[in-house]
């Protein structure tokens, strides 16, 4: 059993480059909670926003515990469970596990509520098991839980390549959904086309310059009943303008207005003009269109254990997502998780990217 652990965390949430390896000892379990020896790290968004600075619930965190010098991101992992409280039934020592975390995932070892663990199934690697929990129950959290999606529907899900536009790809073929799916490069094409070789109601769009997403989706000629919008700028206001009647967007985010900020004092003026760009939407305006515009976040769900619990369960069982492993497109070793998360923050990335953990 281990008496100590490591984690990636800053001091100053200033930028990826203030991320550093900080030894501890390791918390016991409570009685309804599970230490698990974490084998693999699923990175997300979320964790480049947390090292910027800029992640609102991170920051309130930091400022809530004077005693607290430094601040671990991490969201998900996989790993082997080595000790179980008393009130745990559903796992035991020697399971392999993965699940969910409200931050402090960046970690060899971590302890959390049992609710928020799920046995990994045999066939998958704990690679996969990593890159399941947060992507897959933001896209169905949105998708469904918020956006109500229907079959016959047709979604547009913007960067569709990357995590939670692979599980969202997922669920609306599960649901029966048609889909657009919008990345960034050509390269991106060929992932999607082989991930998903049998679904006619697929197209694939590469997107283009902002000031010209709107005429792109002008010319594919469809109005859409969802869309699932984590870019931010013109992008969603072309996205806004392609909705149909009693259209729903779902925003979850602004990657591409604030994700590619520079570390350090610089990254205020990238987000200086992400903001002065940010589109300004007019409740009048969604009137007469009958559409939507709804704004949400993972880690409002970490405060209501028993929806999650059961989103969670959903999105395995009739998202699809439990069917088969999720898309693992790079993974870097422990020592490597800013390389990691600079690959992810590049946009360059398809699939989940990875942090793997020696045993």
């Amino acid at each position: 059993m281990p008496t100590t652990r490591a984690s990636w965390e800053s001091s100053t949430l200033n930028g990826i480059n203030s991320l550093r390896i900080v030894e501890a000892a390791v918390p016991p379990p409570s009685a309804s909670e599970v230490l698990i020896g974490v084998r693999a790290i699923g990175l997300n968004y979320a964790d480049v926003f947390v090292c910027q600075g800029v992640y609102d619930a991170a920051n309130k965190a930091l400022a809530a515990d004077p005693e607290r010098e430094s601040f671990c991101p991490g969201l998900e992992f996989s790993g082997v469970v080595l000790q179980a409280g008393d009130a745990c039934s559903a796992v035991r020592a020697g399971d392999r596990v993965y699940g969910f975390a409200r931050f402090g995932a960046y970690r060899t070892a971590v302890v959390v509520a049992e609710k928020h663990v799920r046995k990994l199934p045999d066939a998958w690697s704990f690679a996969e098991g990593a890159a399941l929990v947060a992507q897959g129950c933001t896209a169905w959290h949105g998708l469904v839980q918020l956006g109500r999606a229907q079959k016959g529907e047709r979604a547009l899900i913007h960067s569709a390549a990357g995590g939670v536009g692979s599980a969202a790809l997922s669920i609306c073929k599960s649901l029966g959904l048609e889909a657009t799916a919008v990345v960034g490069s050509e390269s991106k094409v060929k992932y999607l086309e082989e991930r998903f070789p049998d679904w006619p109601g697929l197209s694939i769009l590469v997107r283009g310059k902002e000031k010209e997403y709107g005429a792109q989706l002008k010319e594919l000629g469809y109005e859409y009943d969802l869309c699932l919008e984590s870019l931010g700028g013109k992008y969603l206001t072309g996205a806004l303008d392609s909705l149909a009647p009693m259209g729903r967007l779902l925003h979850f985010g602004a990657t591409h207005s604030y994700g590619g900020a520079a570390d350090g004092l610089r990254k205020w003026l990238t987000f200086a003009a992400g903001w002065l760009s940010r589109p300004l939407i007019d409740p009048g305006a969604l009137v007469p269109k009958n559409i939507a515009v709804i704004g949400f976040n993972l880690i409002w769900l970490t405060e209501r254990d028993e929806l999650m619990s059961q989103e969670l369960e959903d999105m395995l069982t009739k998202g699809g997502l439990g069917d088969r492993p999720p898309a693992v497109g790079a993974e870097f070793e422990w020592e490597r998780l800013p390389d990691a998360l600079e690959h992810l923050k590049s946009g360059k990335s398809v699939g989940k990217v990875v942090v793997t953990v020696d045993s």
